[in-house]
């Protein structure tokens, strides 16, 4: 899955003329945020294609930022770190794991902190797992 997302990244790159990945970070950043906020805000008025649409463009942009950070192997997830995260049940409301992976984020890109870009992660996987009940082979085949 990453080396699809680097791929894009690099053509886009091409095309745009850009060079330097540091200098996009801000407005991957922002981007991030904006499809984080889309996918939460319209969880409830959605269908589960529409859902999965957002939920898979956002996980996109995580792994955009992962690259250009060179933090990709840290979103590498095992069998055994899948299996724990499907066993793990909601204990907060959407809005509460909406306003910690903001957080999260913010103080990755504030402080330059892996750990804190990695726990997003991990939450943000989470949710798709077990809460959006996302498939992650389907995401997978329509990277493909």
């Amino acid at each position: 899955m990453l080396s699809l997302v680097q791929q894009a990244q690099l053509a886009q790159s091409k095309a745009q003329g850009e060079i330097d990945p540091q200098k996009r970070l801000p407005q991957e950043y922002a981007e991030l945020q904006q499809k984080l906020a889309a996918l939460f805000a319209n969880l409830k008025q959605t269908d589960a294609t529409t859902t999965f649409r957002a939920y898979q463009a956002t996980l996109a942009a995580f792994l955009t930022i992962a690259l250009n950070y060179k933090w990709g192997y840290q979103l590498l997830i095992d069998q055994k770190l899948e299996k724990k995260l499907n066993q793990q049940q909601l204990k907060v409301s959407t809005e509460q794991v909406y306003l910690t992976l903001v957080e999260l984020l913010s103080r990755s890109y504030q402080e330059k902190n892996q750990a804190a870009f990695v726990h997003a992660w991990h939450i943000f996987i989470k949710f798709g797992l077990t809460d959006l009940k996302i498939n992650f082979t389907k995401i997978l085949s329509q990277l493909a």
